[in-house]
């Protein structure tokens, strides 16, 4: 029962550090091409923050469905690779 504990803290740690290091790689990837945010970028911070943190939620809490998780999952799936119409028409 110890071994869960140690694994439910090494994969918060780790989905911390995940989404830490990914919100520096987004904003300096910005800096280097020098841009603001736009609707890229914005995709890119939400899935940086909230993959890891449904990996979390789904180790760290017991009692969380895996359904709900799995349908969190594919609202992700759907929005990241979803394309919205150019406004140049």
């Amino acid at each position: 029962m110890q071994e869960v504990g140690w694994l439910r803290l090494v994969t918060v740690i780790g989905g911390l550090a995940v989404m830490l290091v990914g919100v520096f790689l987004v904003f300096a990837r910005l800096k280097q091409k020098q841009q603001g945010f736009g609707p890229n970028s914005l995709k890119a911070l939400g899935l940086v923050l909230f993959v890891p943190s449904l990996v979390v939620i789904g180790v760290a809490i017991p009692d969380f469905k895996a359904e709900t998780i799995a349908a969190l999952l594919g609202t992700v799936a759907g929005y990241v690779l979803s394309h919205s119409k150019s406004d140049d028409t």
